[in-house]
């Protein structure tokens, strides 16, 4: 008996801990949390939600995964709406945690519909059959996040010519000149600058000098001199390189270098998080392919890709 007794009391022992690591590792369900997300942090009107959703995700990991086959479409802006949209639907705006989240209003969700069906249509994606748009409540019901009023966005088929780089966090780059769209189609510096702003916070750990360097080569390539012809030095490229100008990207080996030292410091500030996508080493180029005649291309969001070079942070940098 007594030896049974001793079992018994083991196993409550490993249910107590099971359970004490699970609650560590799960958001409480019904409270208001902030909001982790790349996609969505920073680049819609509030910050925090309340999980579980509509479609029964409990945790923000959960979510992460749902959201990604979205965020190319995001990204390049075929409506003001969409981001609101589908940020909504999966990350509901904590209204208070005795309370129902807001949702999308029915008006949000018809106008991000109307303006991206086609385009997603064109990329063989369908606008899904959860998002039905008349299930959502009305935006005068003050229960609902509201519409964004629809603007005229330009089209970027292909990259710009060399252009001053604006972003809040390059001002410092050894390279002033960058073109937009990038590689993942986003043109508009506002929002750029905005989810730039989400990655602070980790260069502020110092977990690598060269994160700044990444970033800034991510978000607006580096136009930069052809490093095969000979210009005068302290010269600025004033004219482009081409009429169409390749993407220089920061190289694959940098990248690996930055995930390596970054990643643990980037999983705990984000409460466990993977590492965003858009920073996937195998997006990039190598450096060591870099004098192979044959033209390397990069993946880029909508197509087929793009060809370009990379380029390591120069000796002397110091972030």
């Amino acid at each position: 008996m007594a030896g049974g007794g001793s079992c018994q009391l083991m196993i409550v022992q490993v249910l107590v801990t099971t359970l004490l690591v699970s609650r560590a590792t799960t958001t409480e369900s019904g409270k208001c949390e902030e909001i982790q997300i790349p996609m969505c942090r920073g680049l819609i009107k509030y910050n925090s939600t309340k999980l579980p959703n509509k479609f029964g995700h409990a945790t923000q990991s959960q979510v992460y995964w749902a959201l990604q086959p979205w965020w190319p479409f995001a990204d390049t802006g075929c409506s003001d709406n969409l981001r609101n949209f589908l940020c909504g639907m999966y990350l509901p705006r904590c209204a208070g945690d005795e309370t129902e989240p807001h949702y999308p209003c029915r008006e949000t969700c018809k106008k991000a519909k109307i303006r991206c069906k086609k385009a997603m249509k064109e990329q063989n994606t369908n606008w899904s059959e959860q998002f039905k748009c008349i299930q959502l409540l009305p935006k005068d019901s003050h229960r609902c996040v509201k519409p964004e009023r629809e603007t005229k966005k330009k089209q970027n088929k292909s990259n710009a010519l060399c252009q001053s780089n604006k972003l809040a966090m390059c001002q410092t780059m050894p390279y002033p000149l960058g073109s937009l769209p990038n590689m993942f189609l986003q043109a508009d510096v506002s929002e750029i600058d905005a989810e730039m702003q989400q990655f602070q916070p980790l260069m502020d750990t110092g977990c690598s000098k060269k994160l700044r360097f990444f970033l800034c080569g991510v978000y607006m390539p580096f136009c930069i001199p052809d490093p095969h012809k000979k210009t005068k030095p302290g010269t600025e490229l004033k004219k482009p390189l081409s009429n169409k100008l390749p993407l220089v990207v920061p190289c694959r080996e940098l990248c690996q270098e930055i995930f390596a030292k970054c990643n643990d410091e980037y999983q705990l500030m984000s409460q466990g998080l993977p590492w965003p996508a858009k920073f996937h080493c195998n997006r990039f180029p190598s450096y060591l392919d870099q004098n192979n005649k044959t033209a390397k291309k990069v993946p880029r969001e909508g197509g087929e890709g793009s060809r370009v070079t990379c380029i390591m942070p120069p000796p002397d940098y110091q972030g």
